[in-house]
């Protein structure tokens, strides 16, 4: 029955398995000292955390950045409620002013009546070019002059009081202002220092996770160098006795032990395969003719005769 391709890839891989048994045979009963090759890296190349402290001017930017809203909308209340009384206090003196305007008219218009009424009165007399037409135009013209002066005196006095008023309420605004301004500088400061001490402490825990990496790395490499210590010197005890038995059994001998265990070893391999698989295998090239030598022809007709057709 002819063997598949996918089947062939199969066997192929066996028989590289079984080449890196025979090898390590080799190796087993190698009379060289071979200096070690651990499996093991060079190094744990652990990665260590970077860090870059930000600077005083960068800390207290986020310090003002966090502590400026809630001081902001307090600061807006201030000015709304300053906005709001100041104007409503213009508004008061415009107030007064339009009044005034208003009562100066009147008088104003009272004086031209009483003029008129003055004239009338003389010429229906036949006063009109006496004395006494220029006594009453001049008592009507003071009356209209002292209630002028005291209305326009009142309104001073009432919007010099206002003035007062806004003076005062601008004083109370502006020390609003600077107690807002202190507290804002105060958190600041206080934000600031709660981020030098998060930016301390963060430094100080990237460093202990460095310090911790460099201990890894110490201990990895102390534990590697007695890894390889322990390696070396098996190595030389395995040379060492391989070398005494080599001295004990002799060239032939020692060779045909090698020869045996690696016969041994194609045995496992080749068990679970069917005999045109092993025949396959042993066509592929003449590793197992090298490496077997003296027990090849017993190896083949174990093929041949023990595995399944």
């Amino acid at each position: 029955m002819a063997i598949s391709s996918e089947r062939l890839q199969e066997l192929l891989e066996i028989y590289n398995a079984l080449k890196a048994r025979i090898i390590l045979v080799d190796e087993k009963y190698s009379l060289d000292f071979v200096e070690p090759k651990l499996d093991m890296p060079d190094s744990l190349n652990l990665t260590k955390l970077t860090y870059t402290p930000k600077s005083e001017d960068e800390l207290r930017d986020i310090a003002e950045q966090k502590a400026v809203p809630a001081l902001f909308s307090k600061q807006a209340a201030i000015d709304q409620a300053y906005n709001t009384k100041d104007k409503n206090l213009y508004i008061k003196i415009d107030k007064l002013k339009l009044t005034k305007d208003k009562k100066l008219a009147a008088l104003q218009e009272a004086l031209d009546e009483s003029l008129a009424d003055i004239h009338n009165r003389l010429v229906n007399n036949g006063l009109i070019f006496s004395t006494i037409s220029t006594k009453y135009e001049g008592q009507a013209r003071q009356d209209y002059n002292n209630k002028s002066a005291q209305l326009n005196q009142d309104t001073e006095q009432e919007i010099a009081l206002i003035k007062k008023e806004q003076d005062e309420l601008e004083k109370i605004y502006i020390e609003r202002c600077l107690n807002v301004r202190e507290e804002l500088a105060l958190r600041i400061e206080q934000n600031y220092q709660k981020l030098l001490e998060e930016e301390e402490k963060l430094a100080r825990s990237i460093e202990k996770y460095n310090t911790g990496l460099d201990e890894k790395e110490q201990k990895y490499q102390a534990s590697r160098a007695r890894a390889y210590e322990n390696a070396r010197r098996a190595a030389y005890a395995r040379a060492y006795n391989n070398s005494k038995l080599y001295m004990e059994m002799g060239e032939v001998g020692y060779r045909r032990m090698i020869e045996k265990e690696k016969y041994a070893v194609s045995q496992d391999a080749f068990f679970p395969l069917r005999r045109d698989e092993a025949n396959a295998i042993l066509a592929m090239d003449s590793f197992l003719v090298a490496h077997l030598g003296t027990y090849y022809s017993a190896f083949e007709a174990w093929v041949n005769t023990t595995l399944l057709p």
